[in-house]
């Protein structure tokens, strides 16, 4: 957005706010229900960027519970590799 001086914007948006984040060059901004069904803020003077991304909180402890099970599982496999070789170099 650009504009001469500070300005608030109605996004077309339904609001729905769970999950979902505003930035205006990259700082996490507030945000508020306009017109019982769409989103607005209060815009700075100058020129921005504003982007709203869906970043619910389950997503991301789902990416982190993956991350830790598949480490995990790497971990398993590598130390069951490791004691059959262990096993096989000592019957040689």
């Amino acid at each position: 957005s650009k504009a001469a001086s500070t300005q608030f914007a109605v996004f077309s948006e339904i609001y729905y706010d769970k999950g979902w984040n505003v930035y205006i060059d990259g700082k996490l901004t507030p945000y508020a229900k306009v017109n019982y069904v769409l989103r607005g803020m209060p815009i700075p003077a100058g020129e921005h960027e504003i982007v709203f991304k869906f970043e619910p909180k389950s997503h991301i402890l789902g990416w982190k519970l993956t991350s830790i099970s598949t480490i995990l599982i790497y971990l398993l496999i590598a130390t069951t590799l490791f004691f059959e070789w262990k096993k096989r170099s000592k019957k040689v």
